[in-house]
Formats: structure tokens, sequence, C-alpha cells
């Protein structure tokens, strides 16, 4: 996956999990570093907005979620990268893959979803 995606199904299925019981220690501290990495170190109320109301209604506003993630240049972090991948790691793979459906990619070029494939672009 690329790395926006990778970050948006980490949000999404990490605030699905986050707030449930039956979520590990683990799950919640890692999306909290996740979520605070995003939000923290700025006076951001826009992206802060953002990040509550995926936990309240995860995958409800994807296209709020990816403007954040585009405008703060998430893609190119590799440490909040590399914590969503630490989160989908260890949530259980059921909820991740539905984090992944919600995802809506018509505007995307060179996406792809799922693990382990290869794939070659070439743009225009």
């Amino acid at each position: 996956m690329d790395p926006l995606t990778i970050i948006m199904t980490a949000l999404i299925a990490g605030a699905a999990a986050g707030g449930k019981d039956a979520a590990s220690a683990a799950v919640r501290d890692t999306y909290m570093a996740l979520r605070n990495r995003l939000t923290g170190g700025d006076d951001d109320s826009g992206a802060v907005a953002v990040i509550e109301a995926n936990e309240a209604a995860p995958g409800g506003n994807i296209d709020d979620l990816e403007d954040t993630l585009r405008r703060r240049r998430s893609a190119e972090d590799r440490d909040l990268r590399s914590t969503a991948e630490v989160l989908l790691s260890r949530l259980p793979p059921d909820r991740v893959d539905d984090a992944r459906s919600r995802i809506d990619l018509r505007h995307a070029q060179g996406v792809q979803i799922g693990d382990h494939g290869i794939q070659h672009n070439s743009f225009g």
C-alpha cells in the first residue's frame, strides 16, 4: 500500500478498535501515538476535529481525513508511516480489511490494495 493509504487505514481501524474495551493496551497506545504524531506539535484544531470525527464514526469522513493527511504531507513522514504499520500489525486482520474497504480510491493513481503485491507504474 502507498503511505497515505497505510496511514488512513491505520487511523480508521485504530479508531474502530481503540475505544473498545477489547482493544489491547498496545493497540490503544499505538493508536494514540499515531494520533498525537498527526495532531501534536502545533495548534491545528482542524486536524484534531477531523481525527475526533473519525473516532466518533470510523471511516465516516474519508474526504476530510484524506485532505488533512495530504495538507500535512503525512505520506512523507516516515515516523508516522512506521507507527501506522505497527498499529496495523497489532490489529486483527478483519478490522484492517474493514478499514481498507472504506477508503475511496476513485481519484488515486498507482494504488494497490492488499499485501505483498508487486506493481510497476509509469505515469505520463
